[in-house]
């Protein structure tokens, strides 16, 4: 079993062709590292990750058709989250997403957060957390926080803190790439899918 413990945006779409994923990783096997992940509406897959040790970790747990050990940056301070990524030959990414604590969330994250484990990785808890979650996020009542990944990897998210994306911009390659939008794609990630609405999120992913 592993744990990879840090920052997560587990999806952002830009426009109608840009769909991303981000980790930031503070403690892992590996060592810490930043991985963006870069979906199209067909589904091709690219990672751009800072380390070589990440690469290999997270390559185990999902599927890519590109991988890339490259400089990726990332910062956040007083709500906002700046990224960004060398990605060679198609420049430079910026991205930077706006996020906050809502009244209902300073409620619901000290109850994550203190959750004990044993009732943490219970499978009718982790049903029943992303059901709660929903009116409060605007997300699917049916996310998955446990499942196996399409790497046949069998994955829970603990969660700790969970923030509200409330605006994001892109450009890439000196090119804005629209604005942000609910996202519209169903990659296949085994159990888990993509989320219409962006969030940010404090947690540990535990790995078999």
């Amino acid at each position: 079993m592993l744990i990879e413990k840090g920052w997560f945006i587990p999806t952002l779409q830009f426009g109608p062709d840009d769909v991303f994923l981000f980790e930031d990783w503070d403690d892992t096997p590996a060592g810490p590292y930043r991985a963006l992940f870069h979906f199209t509406p067909r589904d091709f897959r690219t990672l751009y990750v800072s380390s070589e040790e990440g690469r290999d970790l997270v390559s185990t747990i999902h599927r890519f058709d590109e991988m890339h050990v490259t400089r990726v940056d990332s910062r956040r301070q007083s709500g906002r989250w700046t990224i960004e990524v060398d990605t060679g030959e198609k420049g430079a990414l910026h991205m930077e997403v706006d996020f906050r604590e809502t009244n209902l969330l300073k409620v619901v994250n000290p109850i994550a957060r203190h959750t004990p484990d044993m009732i943490a990785r219970n499978p009718l808890y982790c049903r029943l957390l992303p059901r709660l979650a929903a009116p409060i996020m605007g997300t699917d009542p049916d996310q998955k926080i446990m499942g196996v990944t399409e790497m046949g990897r069998n994955t829970r998210f603990r969660m700790e803190r969970i923030f509200k994306v409330s605006s994001a911009r892109c450009t890439w390659g000196g090119r804005d790439l629209g604005p942000m939008v609910d996202c519209c794609y169903a990659h296949d990630m085994g159990a888990y899918k993509t989320i219409s609405k962006a969030v940010v999120s404090y947690l540990s992913l535990i790995v078999a």
